[in-house]
């Protein structure tokens, strides 16, 4: 969505929350657009949640002042797919479980994270078309599937990181993204002229981009990783990092 739109969209549903006394939800935000609804929310009562700890997609809830904003508030259920036979069941990607959803003609915004554990998956999803999705999403490429509503906080699905540490002489994104991915600051900068670097969903111009605790970079055909924490200088003048980069 347009940022001024989306902007023009959570003010509206602020308004209804105080005035109308009720809490108000927004449909899955990706992480540029939680970015800018934030620079609308200051002053308000709000909470960011995406249906398990660490997702990425995330449900803005807006709620009066006088009401505590909680997990169980949130409309998301969770969805477990799983092969309806085992034993002819192929391997299926995160890229085959949502080309398969939203092949059924649902929006990308109603659909959040998807978790992928050997043959199965484990799919967020706006509680509103949850029923739809277990009557009509029946094959995930060649293989046969049954979908079931499941509780949203499914702790089985969890997104596992491979923790990386490394030293950096600076917090440029050509350096950070260099230490997450395992190549060369030169195939950085060529990467970000091709239009394949991301931070927090956001397409970046520049090497010399500085990168923040808790920033997701996103670098197409590899992958994303997430600046976890930045530490102190080593003796050598050179930054320590930890990245969690996404399996």
């Amino acid at each position: 969505m347009d940022d001024q739109l989306l902007k023009k969209r959570i003010l509206e549903l602020r308004k209804r929350a105080e005035f109308s006394y009720r809490t108000e939800f927004t449909d899955f935000l990706t992480l540029s657009e939680i970015d800018t609804a934030k620079t609308v929310l200051a002053g308000s009562n709000h909470c960011f949640y995406g249906g398990l700890a660490d997702t990425e997609r995330l449900m803005l809830c807006i709620a009066p002042e006088d009401i505590t904003i909680t997990p169980e508030l949130f409309p998301i259920c969770g969805i477990r797919i799983v092969p309806k036979h085992v034993k002819f069941a192929g391997d299926f990607s995160h890229r085959d479980v949502l080309g398969s959803v939203l092949g059924l003609g649902l929006e990308r915004d109603v659909i959040g994270d998807i978790f992928i554990k050997d043959k199965e998956a484990y799919l967020l999803c706006s509680e509103r078309i949850a029923v739809f999705l277990t009557e009509q999403l029946t094959q995930i490429r060649h293989t046969n599937v049954v979908c079931n509503i499941e509780t949203a906080d499914n702790s089985e699905f969890t997104k596992e990181f491979q923790v990386i540490s490394r030293t950096v002489s600076a917090i440029r994104l050509d350096s950070v993204a260099a230490a997450a991915f395992g190549v060369s600051r030169s195939s950085v900068a060529t990467a970000i002229s091709g239009g394949k670097l991301f931070i927090n969903g956001k397409e970046i111009l520049s090497a010399a981009t500085q990168v923040k605790e808790q920033d997701v970079i996103s670098f197409r055909g590899l992958g994303k990783a997430k600046l976890k924490e930045i530490g102190s200088l080593t003796k050598k003048g050179r930054i320590a990092i930890t990245i969690e980069r996404y399996q």
